[in-house]
């Protein structure tokens, strides 16, 4: 599913899935944004959708993983094997290289295939991939291994926020992430949502949920309301 010009989803709510896969073509290169599976494999999904938009895992550089969780990053080391980078923050890297709790395989019935991260992030880093720029920043509430990714394209801010924020039907509602990983912090939490709160974002990719083309701010208020109301 083509979500912008060079933005593609090809794992998730389009395709009968409940976690979002994203792809995005920058130059000659193309990166992922999460890559997982919840109820039942589906790496073999995500490569044929690549192929439906043109694109194949070898084209793919980088993963860019939003954080730990299984629906989220089990396809990492399948990837890596095809030559893609993994990128991740320091939680992120500890949890997929040994495939723990983190990466809560136990509330999928599920084994997490290790793997070794090949960047790990901080807050603040920026990433060149393609002739782009992608700032990381640091979320973490829902994990320690959150991160949120901005990637500009086009002159505009692109957010790829995993479970930081997930989106209701129609792109117009918000929820927060679930509570029942090892890392989750209410308080965290809510300081994470301030803080982006107070940031620049014009389109919203969540982990869960369509995408908001142009109201991402807003959806970003909205999960710090919610979380202020309901998290303190």
């Amino acid at each position: 599913m083509q979500i912008l010009p060079d933005v593609y989803l090809v794992n998730g709510f389009a395709y009968g899935q409940h976690q979002n896969g994203y792809a995005v073509r920058l130059g000659d290169t193309v990166i992922m944004i999460d890559s997982g599976d919840l109820e039942h494999p589906t790496f073999d999904l995500v490569v044929a959708n690549l192929a439906r938009w043109g694109m194949a895992v070898d084209d793919v550089s980088h993963l860019l993983v939003t954080h730990a969780h299984f629906d989220h990053a089990s396809h990492a080391a399948a990837l890596k094997r095809f030559g893609v980078k993994i990128v991740g923050n320091r939680d992120a890297a500890e949890a997929l290289a040994t495939g723990d709790d983190r990466c809560a395989g136990y509330a999928v019935h599920g084994v997490f295939e290790p793997v070794e991260v090949d960047v790990v992030v901080s807050d603040g880093d920026e990433l060149a991939i393609g002739g782009t720029a992608i700032r990381c920043l640091a979320a973490p509430g829902h994990a320690d291994s959150c991160t949120v990714y901005e990637v500009m394209l086009r002159g505009e801010r692109l957010w790829f926020v995993g479970d930081v924020i997930l989106t209701g039907p129609e792109g117009q509602s918000v929820a927060l992430g679930w509570n029942g990983g090892p890392g989750y912090d209410r308080a965290t939490y809510v300081e994470t949502l301030r803080r982006l709160a107070h940031l620049p974002c014009d389109h919203l990719f969540p982990g869960h949920g369509p995408a908001s083309i142009g109201g991402g701010k807003r959806l970003v208020e909205m999960a710090y309301t919610q979380a202020m109301m309901t998290l303190r």
